[in-house]
């Protein structure tokens, strides 16, 4: 058996099906999860259930979520602990809604964000297939770092094979997982950026012009963790190679950028492999390269706390 549902205190939904299915994955979040669930609660828009998954966390996580006295939430466990991907897959197959949010357990949306979501789906396009928003990044003290507004909409494939732009707390049409499969559980990192661009293939994106939800920094997430970055975005760049390949500008934005994660980390074998890739490519990068290494690098090194994991083999791509 895969997960275990837990009945009491909550109330499994039977009467009909809610418009927004929320997801929240979490793992040994005890401390951070509580937030996450009170801004879900919190929204103006109700017509939603809540779904939160426990990829088997170790620490006092379901104790939390059992004090929330809510009908409107799911709570289920795995039995033992799977990965991000899976745990948001096990959250989707389990959705009612005919639109999917999906919520980081330590980051929090703003009241209004279902409510705008859901009148931007009313108003868009039926070819629309995700809604994003604006964000904003607050530090450990709670100070606002950044501050992230949207700015493309319609098709966006070939903006996303060169980077995403789309904020994890979007919006999905519950569809959009039907055509084109769950999350990715190979990737250790980049498993948003996996999906929006699959998605792309087949649906427009359409966006929210506010800020609507808030990431929290304390220091445990994938992206300030090289172990997950790197891996992820190595299996990312393999699992589109082919597609990559087609544009050979946008390949060698991405093997360039494998060699500055590798200089960053230190894994200085790996950097300089990444880098002649790059230069097959693109022999004239080398300029680039060579100046990033001289000018950037030294500046990123001194003011970055050391990074480190363990070698892995180098696939090709």
């Amino acid at each position: 058996m895969l997960y275990v549902y837990l009945s009491h205190p909550f109330r499994i939904m039977n009467e009909k099906s809610p418009l927004v299915s929320v997801v929240i994955p979490t793992y040994n979040r005890e401390n951070l999860v509580g937030r996450a669930i009170k801004s879900v609660l919190s929204q103006t828009f109700e017509d939603f259930e809540l779904i939160v998954v426990d990829d088997a966390s170790l620490d006092n996580t379901e104790e939390v979520i059992k004090r929330f006295q809510d009908s409107r939430i799911k709570y289920v466990q795995h039995q033992k602990n799977m990965g991000a991907p899976a745990t948001r897959n096990t959250g989707i197959r389990m959705a009612k809604g005919a639109y999917i949010g999906l919520l980081d357990d330590d980051d929090e949306w703003l009241p209004t964000k279902l409510d705008k979501q859901v009148n931007r789906f009313k108003e868009s396009s039926g070819r629309t297939g995700v809604v994003y928003s604006g964000f904003e990044v607050r530090d450990q003290n709670g100070r606002i770092v950044q501050t992230t507004f949207p700015a493309l909409r319609g098709n966006l494939y070939m903006r996303l094979l060169k980077r995403n732009m789309i904020g994890g707390s979007s919006m999905i049409k519950s569809e959009c997982f039907e055509k084109v499969g769950l999350f990715d559980r190979s990737l250790k990192s980049c498993q948003d950026w996996d999906m929006w661009l699959r998605i792309s293939e087949y649906y427009e994106f359409d966006f929210v012009p506010e800020i609507l939800s808030t990431i929290h920094l304390h220091g445990d997430q994938i992206s300030s963790k090289y172990s997950s970055m790197i891996p992820g975005r190595t299996r990312m760049i393999q699992k589109h190679m082919d597609e990559f390949r087609k544009h050979p500008d946008i390949l060698v934005i991405h093997l360039k950028r494998m060699g500055k994660l590798h200089c960053i980390n230190g894994t200085w074998k790996e950097a300089v492999y990444w880098f002649r890739r790059a230069l097959v490519v693109n022999p004239f990068e080398i300029i680039k390269i060579v100046a990033w290494c001289v000018l950037e690098l030294p500046k990123i090194k001194m003011f970055s706390r050391e990074r480190h994991f363990k070698r892995y083999r180098i696939e090709e791509g």
